[in-house]
């Protein structure tokens, strides 16, 4: 039974542990660009039920690359993409399966110019681009199959808005955000609202160092508990994260990042949570002017 539960709850951090950004009120200029691509590897035994319990479990281990990548399309337009490109997932008692994730593409708009206080709207379909159902076979009876879906079956909209301020060497970024979800062959998903922020310091010019919090709420319980775990409904948290970034050149940079879970505002229902550290490559096209804002 716990092993089960396991399988069809473990999608749940997949999802939002490696979209732990936040946003920030500057859009890129035009031409310019900026892409990260990074590697993970999570392993973790910890669950919360829908009701908040917190549970043990059997072992769920994760590698996953990820692509994150903004292009300036005009001069307050950006074009934003969250891409997973790979996940492979598998207990310690299963076989592996492998899949690409979730496509998001964000059109972001700069409602206020000032490089200083910038404010932006975005508005980010989702596409179910993921497998909706992946199955591994249990080692020990390949009959037994556990559905470990690298995707949510559903498209739903994120709309977000965000703000921005230089801090001299630093800045200092806030955000909310409302997903607008649809169904999975018919069955309708609870909505879900964000807010969060982003601290970031600059203490030599090629390293920077930020500190991101994010909470989230669901509009309700899930009233589909058979599918409720797999798809991620009524799924509550608050992430937070630490990253180093630092610059080779103008071009190239690298990048290590640890997110861990807390409680400080949202509860953590529906959702596997554990340490979680990714290095990733960055590359980037930029204008001097705009080096403080990323």
């Amino acid at each position: 039974m716990i092993l089960k539960l396991k399988s069809i709850s473990i999608l749940l951090f997949i999802l939002y542990s490696g979209n732990a950004h936040t946003q920030s009120g500057w859009t890129k200029g035009k031409g310019e660009f900026f892409g990260k691509i990074d590697f993970s590897r999570l392993s973790t035994d910890n669950y919360y039920s829908p009701s908040g319990t917190a549970l043990k479990t059997n072992v769920f281990n994760q590698n996953a690359i990820n692509f994150y990548g903004e292009y300036g399309l005009k001069k307050r337009i950006s074009l934003i993409a969250y891409a997973p490109l790979w996940r492979q997932n598998y207990f310690e008692t299963t076989n592996k399966v492998n899949g690409i994730g979730d496509l998001r593409l964000e059109f972001k708009y700069r409602l206020i110019k000032n490089d200083h206080w910038p404010v932006s709207i975005s508005i980010g379909p989702e596409i179910p681009t993921g497998r909706s159902n992946a199955y591994a076979e249990n080692k020990a009876n390949p009959q037994d199959r556990i559905n470990l879906p690298t995707g949510d079956g559903e498209f739903n909209v994120w709309t977000t808005i965000a703000a921005s301020r230089s801090l001299g060497k630093g800045y200092l970024s806030i955000f909310g955000a409302y997903n607008k979800r649809t169904s999975y062959h018919g069955l309708r998903f609870q909505d879900q609202y964000q807010i969060g922020g982003e601290l970031g310091v600059n203490p030599i010019k090629p390293l920077w160092l930020n500190v991101k919090l994010r909470s989230q709420w669901a509009t309700g319980e899930s009233k589909y508990p058979e599918l409720g775990f797999v798809r991620g409904d009524g799924t509550t948290y608050t992430l937070i994260s630490g990253e180093a970034f630092y610059r080779f050149n103008k071009k190239w940079g690298a990048s290590f990042t640890y997110l861990t879970g807390n409680e400080w505002l949202a509860k953590f229902k529906n959702i596997y949570i554990a340490e979680f550290f990714s290095i990733g490559i960055i590359r980037e096209f930029q204008a001097k002017s705009q080096d403080k804002k990323q």
